[in-house]
């Protein structure tokens, strides 16, 4: 515990321009005063009176301008004063709080303490009691706002020894977060269980029902080549059935996604903008850790309404130290997860959210490079949408597809699903499966369902159905987040693996109960849903059986010659399956590719068999993990080639490709 005098403020204080730019200004070194002094007394910004919460540290060497400045941005940016001068970097965290101890007479404490768990229910309003009170005092504050008025108000009205200290907003919400590990590790784990024990992967997810998957996954493909004309009539009329209603599906979405999406006309008052959480789970992405401070940078939102988390494990010391080398100058704080099991994306998104300040939350991944207006536009929308419309879903596009010819695939992959699929079930008012990435949710929509199951490996898709299970809207809009796409074939069947496993989780837990399913998300819905996972899951798993036999029949059989009128019936369904799916398989690809600008990678689906190969490969190597260990969370790695990121000095649009394989790394993924 320190008492530290004020005497750097002034010269950590940014240069302020002539006049108020229309966006934030970033952060500079503050040579001198003199700077400001230089101004034009026409140009300058008009004196008006300065926010109390922020006055006193014109006694602490801060310029009034400084200050002015700071005053004129809350103002238009609907904040409190303190929370503009500090997002902007005006004023560093450290040196306004020991301004403000020193004006208020007390401790100044720049070291870990320990809070009382009583100090969670309080954090928000920037207080806790200490846990050990041998320290001097009982209670630790990091006001913000009119709490710093009230607290300078209680100071004058107290009469002898101070019983609290001031620190800094980060170390504060540091010792909130530390007073009660076990506890915040139950909640991140097991929220979905306490709202609803039916929905969770944990729960409702056992051996033998894994074990009676995969009876019927097999006993389905035995029976194609069984040598009883009746058995492979049974089984080819149930394949048929649900892969017909797949490809349906994805025939009637892309009609669908003809409709253009929902937009707004772009909230351009900031004061009218909502507080934002950025959640980010990272683990092991200190290559990337640059890359991702330049691209939140990169946002156009006021900083002052930004709340920035990185969520990172205890034992990722390398993460942290890279993005306290590269930090974003958006206001953010590092979140270490408590110990815990498992360690999975979701757990760690639920560990950032009991301190999330944010009305509305957003999640992106560590290589994520999301457009700038990303955040406005979704904000726009909401503002606009009725309450029922809890989560808005973003664009994935790939910016390494020119990699080789699996890059290439999975960006036509990502334009197929997000610029049509996804599009068009929207539009039909279908129910998601949500990308992993850039998704926007209303705060309370997540509280209503418990936020994400962490013991889902497949999150997004959980969290997809669980939204529209309780009665919640999921809507697309024309946004675009750039992602890395794996380069190697190693590296690119773990991650599907993971995928699969996860969808496989999920399928098992909401059709466990077929009635409650149908009950929950009426008939028409419901329907769908099953069609998804009958596309996405028994397409890969006993797609290449099932070409295979009709091969078979084709060169050996009478398949292009029946008889009898069964086989001219069994024939005539083996055929329009065909000819469907091979639609529905190319139609959106073709969509996709036409929307997205991507008709150079139209030649990598000649590579398109290898590509149903490997998800086949995927799917049953999920099976497997499915049974063997189900919530183990397989990571992709990131950073293994070079991207466009923004450059500040020289501006480069980070949006033109400029990749550069890097398989000796990659190739360990």
């Amino acid at each position: 515990m320190n008492v530290v005098p004020i005497d750097s403020v002034a010269s950590s204080a940014s240069q302020i321009k002539d006049e108020l730019p229309p966006q934030p200004f970033r952060r500079r070194a503050l040579a001198d005063s003199s700077a400001i002094r230089r101004t034009s007394p026409s140009r300058a910004t008009a004196s008006r009176s300065i926010p109390v919460e922020i006055a006193f540290l014109s006694a602490y060497g801060v310029p009034e301008q400084v200050l002015q400045f700071a005053a004129a941005t809350a103002r238009r940016q609907g904040v409190c004063a303190d929370e503009a001068l500090l997002a902007e970097g005006l004023v560093c965290e450290d040196d306004f709080y020991q301004a403000l101890a020193k004006h208020l007479n007390v401790d100044f404490v720049d070291s870990p303490v320990d809070v009382a768990p009583s100090g969670v229910a309080t954090a928000e309003c920037g207080y806790a009691r200490v846990r050990d009170p041998s320290s001097g005092f009982l209670w630790l504050f990091a006001p913000s706002g009119s709490g710093v008025f009230r607290l300078m108000s209680a100071r004058r009205a107290a009469r002898g020894r101070p019983l609290f200290a001031i620190t800094t907003r980060t170390r504060f919400l540091e010792a909130v977060r530390r007073a009660d590990p076990a506890n915040a590790a139950r909640d991140a784990a097991f929220l979905v269980e306490r709202v609803d024990r039916d929905l969770c992967a944990r729960g409702g997810l056992r051996r033998g029902q894994v074990g009676l998957l995969l009876v019927a996954l097999i006993g389905l493909a035995a029976s194609l080549y069984a040598p009883f004309f009746f058995l492979r009539l049974a089984s080819a009329l149930f394949l048929a059935s649900a892969f017909f209603c797949g490809a349906f599906l994805r025939l009637f979405a892309c009609a669908a996604s003809l409709q253009r999406c929902a937009d707004a006309e772009l909230l351009e008052s900031e004061a009218q903008l909502p507080i934002y959480t950025i959640v980010l789970a990272l683990y092991q992405e200190a290559a990337v850790a640059r890359q991702l401070a330049r691209a939140i940078d990169r946002l156009d939102y006021p900083r002052a309404k930004l709340d920035i988390k990185f969520v990172i494990e205890a034992d990722d010391e390398p993460t942290a130290a890279a993005l306290r080398s590269h930090p974003p100058h958006a206001p953010h704080e590092i979140v270490v997860a408590p110990e815990g099991a498992p360690r999975t994306k979701p757990r760690a998104l639920n560990v950032a959210m009991p301190l999330a300040r944010g009305s509305l939350v957003a999640v992106f991944d560590a290589e994520d490079l999301p457009e700038p207006r990303q955040l406005r536009r979704a904000a726009t929308l909401f503002a606009a949408s009725p309450p029922s419309v809890a989560c808005l879903q973003a664009s994935l596009a790939i910016d390494n597809g020119e990699l080789n010819w699996m890059t290439a695939m999975f960006a036509l992959e990502y334009a197929a699903l997000f610029d049509v699929y996804n599009k068009g079930l929207a539009a039909m008012g279908m129910p998601l499966f949500l990308g992993g990435t850039s998704n926007h949710f209303r705060i309370e929509a997540l509280r209503d369902i418990g936020f994400w199951d962490a013991f889902n490996v497949t999150e997004d898709a959980d969290l997809g159905l669980r939204l529209a299970r309780a009665g919640f809207e999921v809507r697309t809009f024309a946004s675009q987040t750039f992602e890395e796409a794996p380069a190697v074939f190693g590296a690119l069947v773990k991650q599907r693996t993971r995928w699969f496993k996860g969808w496989m989780q999920t399928f098992i837990v909401h059709c466990r109960r077929p009635m409650r399913l149908f009950v929950d998300l009426g008939s028409r819905r419901a329907i769908a849903v099953l069609a998804m996972f009958a596309s996405g899951l028994l397409g890969p798993l006993l797609g290449p059986f099932l070409a295979a036999r009709m091969a078979y029949d084709a060169i050996f059989g009478a398949l292009l010659a029946p008889v009898a009128p069964l086989e001219i019936a069994l024939s005539t369904l083996w055929c329009c399956l065909a000819i469907a799916g091979a639609i529905s398989l190319i139609l959106p690809l073709a969509m996709g590719m036409r929307r997205r600008g991507l008709t150079r990678f139209r030649r990598a689906l000649i590579y398109l068999p290898l590509w149903l190969m490997m998800l086949s490969i995927a799917a049953w190597r999920a099976v497997y993990e499915l049974w063997r260990r189900p919530f183990h969370w397989e990571k992709t790695e990131h950073g293994l080639t070079m991207r466009s990121v923004l450059d500040v000095e020289t501006e480069v649009d980070p949006f033109v490709s400029r990749e550069e394989p890097l398989f000796d790394q990659e190739a360990g993924a």
